[in-house]
Protein backbone atom coordinates (compact mmCIF):
# COMPACT_ATOMS: atom_id res chain seq x y z
CA UNK A 1 0.00 0.00 0.00
CA UNK A 2 1.28 3.46 -0.93
CA UNK A 3 1.95 5.77 2.01
CA UNK A 4 0.08 9.00 1.26
CA UNK A 5 1.88 11.88 2.92
CA UNK A 6 -0.16 14.78 1.55
CA UNK A 7 -3.11 15.72 -0.68
CA UNK A 8 -3.75 18.47 -3.21
CA UNK A 9 -7.03 19.66 -4.71
CA UNK A 10 -6.50 21.06 -8.22
CA UNK A 11 -9.06 22.88 -10.35
CA UNK A 12 -8.50 22.63 -14.11
CA UNK A 13 -10.08 25.43 -16.14
CA UNK A 14 -10.22 26.49 -19.77
CA UNK A 15 -12.67 27.41 -22.48
CA UNK A 16 -14.45 24.89 -24.71
CA UNK A 17 -12.05 23.14 -27.06
CA UNK A 18 -8.94 23.79 -24.98
CA UNK A 19 -8.70 20.16 -23.84
CA UNK A 20 -9.64 20.38 -20.15
CA UNK A 21 -11.44 17.02 -19.92
CA UNK A 22 -8.78 15.24 -21.97
CA UNK A 23 -6.05 16.67 -19.75
CA UNK A 24 -7.86 15.52 -16.58
CA UNK A 25 -8.18 12.00 -18.00
CA UNK A 26 -4.48 11.94 -18.85
CA UNK A 27 -3.39 13.35 -15.49
CA UNK A 28 -5.57 10.91 -13.57
CA UNK A 29 -4.35 7.96 -15.64
CA UNK A 30 -7.71 6.83 -17.00
CA UNK A 31 -6.85 8.15 -20.48
CA UNK A 32 -10.54 8.94 -20.96
CA UNK A 33 -11.92 12.50 -21.07
CA UNK A 34 -13.42 13.33 -17.69
CA UNK A 35 -14.55 16.25 -15.56
CA UNK A 36 -12.85 14.82 -12.45
CA UNK A 37 -10.28 12.28 -11.33
CA UNK A 38 -7.40 11.66 -8.99
CA UNK A 39 -3.89 10.26 -9.08
CA UNK A 40 -1.39 9.10 -6.49
CA UNK A 41 1.96 10.44 -7.62
CA UNK A 42 5.17 10.39 -5.61
CA UNK A 43 3.22 9.70 -2.39
CA UNK A 44 0.82 12.60 -2.99
CA UNK A 45 -2.88 12.19 -3.70
CA UNK A 46 -3.82 14.76 -6.33
CA UNK A 47 -7.50 15.34 -7.05
CA UNK A 48 -8.53 17.06 -10.30
CA UNK A 49 -11.83 18.70 -11.17
CA UNK A 50 -12.93 20.79 -14.13
CA UNK A 51 -14.24 24.28 -13.56
CA UNK A 52 -15.63 27.09 -15.64
CA UNK A 53 -13.28 30.10 -15.67
CA UNK A 54 -16.00 32.36 -14.27
CA UNK A 55 -17.21 30.03 -11.51
CA UNK A 56 -14.17 29.06 -9.46
CA UNK A 57 -14.13 29.46 -5.69
CA UNK A 58 -10.46 29.72 -4.74
CA UNK A 59 -11.23 28.86 -1.13
CA UNK A 60 -12.13 25.33 -2.23
CA UNK A 61 -8.94 24.49 -4.14
CA UNK A 62 -5.22 24.32 -3.45
CA UNK A 63 -3.97 25.02 -6.97
CA UNK A 64 -5.19 26.02 -10.40
CA UNK A 65 -4.25 24.72 -13.83
CA UNK A 66 -5.22 27.12 -16.59
CA UNK A 67 -5.52 25.25 -19.88
CA UNK A 68 -4.66 27.20 -23.02
CA UNK A 69 -4.82 25.66 -26.47
CA UNK A 70 -2.09 27.02 -28.70
CA UNK A 71 -4.71 26.96 -31.47
CA UNK A 72 -7.03 29.38 -29.64
CA UNK A 73 -4.87 32.03 -28.04
CA UNK A 74 -5.66 33.51 -24.63
CA UNK A 75 -9.35 34.52 -24.41
CA UNK A 76 -10.69 37.23 -22.12
CA UNK A 77 -12.23 34.65 -19.76
CA UNK A 78 -8.78 33.20 -19.07
CA UNK A 79 -7.27 36.64 -18.51
CA UNK A 80 -9.95 37.43 -15.94
CA UNK A 81 -9.49 34.05 -14.23
CA UNK A 82 -5.74 34.55 -14.09
CA UNK A 83 -6.03 37.94 -12.44
CA UNK A 84 -8.55 36.60 -9.92
CA UNK A 85 -6.14 33.78 -9.02
CA UNK A 86 -3.33 36.32 -8.61
CA UNK A 87 -5.46 38.40 -6.23
CA UNK A 88 -6.21 35.24 -4.21
CA UNK A 89 -2.50 34.31 -4.13
CA UNK A 90 -3.25 30.77 -5.27
CA UNK A 91 -0.60 28.64 -7.01
CA UNK A 92 -1.46 28.71 -10.70
CA UNK A 93 0.07 26.84 -13.63
CA UNK A 94 -0.44 27.17 -17.37
CA UNK A 95 -0.71 24.08 -19.54
CA UNK A 96 -0.48 24.59 -23.29
CA UNK A 97 -2.30 21.74 -25.00
CA UNK A 98 -2.26 20.27 -28.52
CA UNK A 99 1.52 20.03 -28.85
CA UNK A 100 0.90 17.00 -31.06
CA UNK A 101 -0.08 19.55 -33.73
CA UNK A 102 3.16 20.05 -35.68
CA UNK A 103 2.21 23.66 -36.41
CA UNK A 104 2.24 24.55 -32.70
CA UNK A 105 5.29 26.34 -31.31
CA UNK A 106 5.41 25.94 -27.51
CA UNK A 107 7.80 28.82 -26.92
CA UNK A 108 5.64 31.10 -29.05
CA UNK A 109 2.54 29.95 -27.14
CA UNK A 110 4.31 30.56 -23.81
CA UNK A 111 5.34 34.04 -24.96
CA UNK A 112 1.70 34.70 -25.90
CA UNK A 113 0.64 33.75 -22.36
CA UNK A 114 3.35 35.95 -20.86
CA UNK A 115 2.12 38.94 -22.85
CA UNK A 116 -1.55 38.39 -22.07
CA UNK A 117 -1.17 37.44 -18.40
CA UNK A 118 1.87 39.47 -17.37
CA UNK A 119 0.12 41.28 -14.49
CA UNK A 120 -0.47 38.12 -12.48
CA UNK A 121 3.05 37.17 -11.40
CA UNK A 122 6.09 35.93 -13.27
CA UNK A 123 5.35 33.29 -15.92
CA UNK A 124 8.30 31.09 -16.85
CA UNK A 125 9.29 27.87 -18.62
CA UNK A 126 11.37 25.55 -16.41
CA UNK A 127 11.73 23.11 -19.31
CA UNK A 128 12.85 23.88 -22.84
CA UNK A 129 11.19 21.91 -25.64
CA UNK A 130 13.24 19.69 -27.95
CA UNK A 131 12.07 18.81 -31.45
CA UNK A 132 12.16 15.68 -33.57
CA UNK A 133 13.10 15.49 -37.25
CA UNK A 134 9.61 16.71 -38.19
CA UNK A 135 10.01 19.82 -35.98
CA UNK A 136 7.39 18.53 -33.52
CA UNK A 137 7.96 18.61 -29.76
CA UNK A 138 9.22 15.22 -28.54
CA UNK A 139 10.64 16.10 -25.12
CA UNK A 140 11.95 18.74 -22.76
CA UNK A 141 15.21 19.82 -21.17
CA UNK A 142 14.99 20.32 -17.41
CA UNK A 143 16.82 23.59 -16.81
CA UNK A 144 17.69 22.76 -13.19
CA UNK A 145 18.95 19.18 -13.60
CA UNK A 146 20.05 19.76 -17.22
CA UNK A 147 18.56 16.36 -18.10
CA UNK A 148 16.39 15.56 -21.11
CA UNK A 149 13.00 13.90 -20.67
CA UNK A 150 12.41 12.29 -24.05
CA UNK A 151 9.12 10.87 -25.39
CA UNK A 152 10.32 10.21 -28.95
CA UNK A 153 10.40 6.40 -28.50
CA UNK A 154 7.24 6.21 -26.41
CA UNK A 155 9.02 7.19 -23.14
CA UNK A 156 9.38 9.20 -21.15
CA UNK A 157 13.07 8.37 -20.95
CA UNK A 158 15.41 10.51 -18.87
CA UNK A 159 18.90 10.99 -20.31
CA UNK A 160 21.78 13.38 -20.03
CA UNK A 161 21.77 16.47 -22.22
CA UNK A 162 24.20 16.62 -25.11
CA UNK A 163 27.01 19.03 -25.87
CA UNK A 164 24.98 20.64 -28.65
CA UNK A 165 22.40 21.71 -26.06
CA UNK A 166 24.85 23.30 -23.64
CA UNK A 167 24.86 26.88 -24.90
CA UNK A 168 21.06 26.98 -24.97
CA UNK A 169 20.84 25.38 -21.52
CA UNK A 170 23.43 27.66 -19.94
CA UNK A 171 21.78 30.89 -21.05
CA UNK A 172 18.24 29.82 -20.13
CA UNK A 173 19.33 28.20 -16.85
CA UNK A 174 21.30 31.27 -15.79
CA UNK A 175 18.28 33.49 -16.46
CA UNK A 176 15.95 31.18 -14.52
CA UNK A 177 18.29 30.79 -11.56
CA UNK A 178 18.88 34.53 -11.33
CA UNK A 179 15.16 35.30 -11.26
CA UNK A 180 14.62 32.70 -8.51
CA UNK A 181 17.61 33.74 -6.41
CA UNK A 182 16.74 37.44 -6.54
CA UNK A 183 13.44 36.60 -4.87
CA UNK A 184 14.65 34.14 -2.19
CA UNK A 185 13.89 34.79 1.48
CA UNK A 186 17.13 33.13 2.67
CA UNK A 187 19.68 35.88 3.31
CA UNK A 188 22.61 33.48 3.64
CA UNK A 189 21.84 31.69 0.39
CA UNK A 190 21.29 35.01 -1.39
CA UNK A 191 24.68 36.24 -0.15
CA UNK A 192 26.32 33.07 -1.46
CA UNK A 193 24.71 33.60 -4.85
CA UNK A 194 25.76 37.25 -5.02
CA UNK A 195 29.31 36.20 -4.10
CA UNK A 196 29.39 33.95 -7.15
CA UNK A 197 29.27 30.66 -5.23
CA UNK A 198 27.74 27.67 -7.00
CA UNK A 199 24.21 26.95 -5.74
CA UNK A 200 22.95 23.38 -5.65
CA UNK A 201 20.12 22.66 -8.05
CA UNK A 202 18.00 21.15 -5.26
CA UNK A 203 18.25 24.42 -3.31
CA UNK A 204 17.14 26.37 -6.35
CA UNK A 205 14.24 23.95 -6.95
CA UNK A 206 13.19 24.25 -3.30
CA UNK A 207 12.94 28.03 -3.57
CA UNK A 208 11.24 27.81 -6.96
CA UNK A 209 8.51 25.63 -5.42
CA UNK A 210 8.26 27.99 -2.46
CA UNK A 211 7.69 30.94 -4.79
CA UNK A 212 5.17 28.94 -6.85
CA UNK A 213 3.28 27.99 -3.67
CA UNK A 214 2.88 31.70 -2.82
CA UNK A 215 1.58 32.59 -6.28
CA UNK A 216 4.66 34.65 -7.16
CA UNK A 217 5.86 32.44 -10.01
CA UNK A 218 3.87 30.41 -12.54
CA UNK A 219 5.33 27.58 -14.66
CA UNK A 220 4.23 26.85 -18.21
CA UNK A 221 3.87 23.22 -19.27
CA UNK A 222 3.27 21.74 -22.69
CA UNK A 223 1.25 18.55 -23.25
CA UNK A 224 0.05 16.46 -26.14
CA UNK A 225 -1.42 13.03 -26.89
CA UNK A 226 1.48 12.17 -29.17
CA UNK A 227 4.13 11.10 -28.38
CA UNK A 228 2.20 9.16 -25.73
CA UNK A 229 1.09 11.59 -22.98
CA UNK A 230 3.80 14.10 -23.82
CA UNK A 231 4.56 16.33 -20.81
CA UNK A 232 1.95 14.83 -18.47
CA UNK A 233 4.53 13.42 -16.06
CA UNK A 234 6.17 16.83 -15.72
CA UNK A 235 2.86 18.37 -14.64
CA UNK A 236 2.38 15.64 -12.05
CA UNK A 237 5.96 16.03 -10.78
CA UNK A 238 5.43 19.74 -10.20
CA UNK A 239 2.08 19.21 -8.48
CA UNK A 240 3.55 16.53 -6.20
CA UNK A 241 6.43 18.86 -5.35
CA UNK A 242 3.97 21.62 -4.53
CA UNK A 243 1.91 19.22 -2.41
CA UNK A 244 5.00 18.15 -0.47
CA UNK A 245 5.96 21.78 0.01
CA UNK A 246 2.55 22.57 1.48
CA UNK A 247 2.79 19.61 3.86
CA UNK A 248 6.16 20.72 5.31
Amino acid sequence: MTDIRDELSVRVAGIDGSGVRTLIGNLSGTLQPSSSGERIWDSSRIAFSAGRPDLIDFEEVDALIVVVSARQGVPAAITHLWMSAAEAGIPAFITVTHLDDSTVDLEEAAAMCMRALNDGGEIFMPWLPILDDDEAVCGFIDLLSEEIVDWSDGGPVVRASEQRHQELIEDARAELCESIMLAVDDDELFAQYMAGDAIDGEDIEHHMLEQISRGLRHPVFGTGLYPHLLGVGLVLDMLAGLSERRAD
